[in-house]
């Protein structure tokens, strides 16, 4: 007897599929897997959109405007504010090592009078801020391609050497 097949082929696994009713499964299991990244991409999962944190003192408030999540190789805004409500002689922002480890800055705005390290945080300090006016500074930042992890982000308040508030924070930096 002939066989219509060539050797190696054979009617039952080639032609009626015997023996793969499952095979359809795993590739809509695989296929739904692939298409779960972007889902969670578009739903903002991996970064970018910016939080607010807050502390409040008798002498000051700090609010830090910046993104909890982001992803390798975005640029992205922080806005520090400082509301004063006594005077504030000599403002410094200090920032935790993780503001600066394995990221770019692009610009800081204004610039401050100041800038010094203080075991390995960095102390930005700018002029004296009166009791009911507001300081802004804003941060441009650029995460480096091969960042990835979570790290603490505090920024503190001081007025030289005396503290008035913490704003306690993290960032979660994905691939």
């Amino acid at each position: 007897m002939t066989s219509d097949f060539p050797d190696g082929i054979s009617a039952e696994r080639n032609l009626e599929l015997a023996g793969r009713a499952r095979h359809p499964w795993y590739r809509r299991a695989l296929l739904s897997l692939i298409a779960v990244l972007p889902i969670l991409a578009l739903l903002n999962v991996f970064g970018q959109h910016p939080t607010v944190s807050y502390a409040r003192a008798a002498a000051a408030d700090l609010e830090v405007t910046a993104p909890a999540r982001l992803r390798s190789g975005l640029i992205f805004q922080v806005r520090v504010r400082v509301i004063a409500h006594q005077d504030i002689n000599t403002p410094q922002l200090i920032f935790d090592p993780g503001w600066w480890e394995s990221m770019s800055v692009n610009s800081l705005v204004p610039n401050p009078n100041n800038q010094t390290n203080s075991n390995g945080r960095v102390v930005l300090s700018y002029n004296t801020l009166a009791a009911g006016h507001v300081l802004v500074a804003w941060m441009y930042f650029q995460v480096n391609p091969t960042n990835v992890g979570k790290r603490r982000e505090n920024v503190e308040l001081d007025d030289g050497a005396t503290h008035i508030t913490t704003v306690h924070r993290s960032l979660t930096i994905f691939p």
